[in-house]
């Protein structure tokens, strides 16, 4: 940048200037008025108000977007969440947090644009759009549910009245059609990773179901084979062992049991048949002719019998 080197020079930087996010860019803006106003950095400032103004545009389209993602997110906690426990409020109060620190960054962004666009054109035509930008405007769409003025008495933010950019000044910056042809085509690969997120998501989901049941099945295998491990002793102590791990086998079989009842139906209403389903379609119908809520009781009974499952040491019962 030209006659920067000078103010460099006479700078008095700290430690911790020379650290990238702090260093001084020492763009046309911030430069002193004497320094900018010279014939050799017209074309420059030129450039940088070409930079600025697309900036606060898109800054200000952030500004919108995320605060129309807000209003659809108290709308949705206000019909579908209220009333229903601390934890999804807690969920949603988390996620509006972080909604909102993403609006008051891009709001920053753009008064710092704003602030660029003063120093540099100050009675360019981008003040017929674009305005001064404090707290009270970050609002909207629609009254917000915790303002104070009602319905009729409403005035919507400038934001949302701002016209859009004029054709001439898309040619000013650049920004034609191929540009937003690539940018649909960046949300569209957008979309397109979350969609196949969730395809995933959806996977590995029914491979944990699968590993879920496969590990209740081996387990209870696994106790069975206990039960004969010992051949010498007290016959008394070898039936005692041998029921206890007979005991623990059919608890096993038990739980994958309750898993399969509880997650057939569900995969079976979004046409998912899984592998392991052959097995239990016999107990499925069986308990679907039943009440199954009292196949369910019966089964949490025979599963809690055994409270301390977790704490016992099973070799040394063994």
């Amino acid at each position: 940048m030209p006659h920067v080197a000078s103010i460099i020079s006479q700078a008095q930087s700290a430690p911790d200037d020379n650290l990238p996010e702090v260093v001084p860019l020492y763009l046309p803006s911030s430069l002193p008025p004497h320094i900018r106003n010279l014939p050799e950095m017209k074309e420059v400032c030129q450039l940088e108000r070409r930079l600025r103004e697309p900036q606060a545009d898109d800054a200000l389209a952030d500004v919108r977007r995320q605060r129309r993602i807000i209003q659809g997110l108290w709308q949705f906690k206000r019909i579908n969440v209220s009333g229903t426990g601390n934890k999804p409020n807690t969920r949603m109060l988390v996620l509006y947090k972080r909604l909102n620190s993403k609006t008051k960054r891009a709001a920053q962004k753009y008064r710092v644009a704003y602030a660029a666009l003063n120093v540099l054109d100050p009675k360019g035509s981008w003040t017929t759009r674009l305005k001064a930008l404090t707290d009270k405007d970050v609002s909207g769409p629609g009254r917000d549910p915790n303002s104070d003025s009602t319905n009729s008495r409403y005035e919507p933010s400038w934001i949302w009245l701002m016209p859009r950019v004029t054709k001439s000044s898309d040619a000013d910056t650049g920004m034609g059609e191929e540009e937003f042809n690539e940018s649909m085509r960046v949300e569209w690969a957008k979309t397109r990773a979350r969609k196949t997120r969730w395809t995933e998501e959806l996977l590995i989901l029914q491979e944990e179901m699968r590993r879920v049941i496969s590990f209740q099945e081996w387990k209870a295998a696994w106790w069975r084979e206990q039960a004969s491990v010992r051949n010498q002793g007290d016959a008394s102590i070898l039936s005692g062992v041998a029921g206890y791990a007979n005991k623990q086998a059919a608890i096993c079989e038990r739980l994958a049991v309750k898993c399969a009842l509880h997650w057939l139906p569900q995969l079976k209403m979004k046409g998912v048949t899984p592998g392991w389903a052959a097995d239990y379609e016999v107990l499925l119908g069986q308990a679907q002719s039943h009440d199954s809520s009292q196949v369910n009781n019966e089964l949490d009974k025979d599963v809690e019998s055994d409270e301390d499952l977790d704490d016992v040491d099973t070799d040394d019962e063994i």
